[in-house]
């Protein structure tokens, strides 16, 4: 959400930001964890193949963004 009279965000409104797309790249990996953990692979190319991705692109955000290694 842009401050009300300027066309940047406020500090705490990037911050909020910045906190969901951590919150958003936890939970792809954390459903990729618990895929690995409980079905396995093998069952379903597409939905895997998805879960996974999700992980790698999350992985790669929080390295780039947060200079995290996960």
């Amino acid at each position: 959400m842009i401050h009300k009279g300027t066309n940047y965000l406020t500090k705490q409104q990037q911050q909020q930001q910045l906190d969901e797309v951590y919150k958003i790249c936890n939970k792809a990996i954390q459903e990729q964890a618990n895929r690995q953990r409980t079905l396995g692979y093998g069952l379903d190319d597409y939905t895997e193949g998805r879960i996974v991705g999700a992980a790698n692109l999350a992985r790669r955000i929080k390295r780039i963004v947060f200079k995290e290694n996960t």
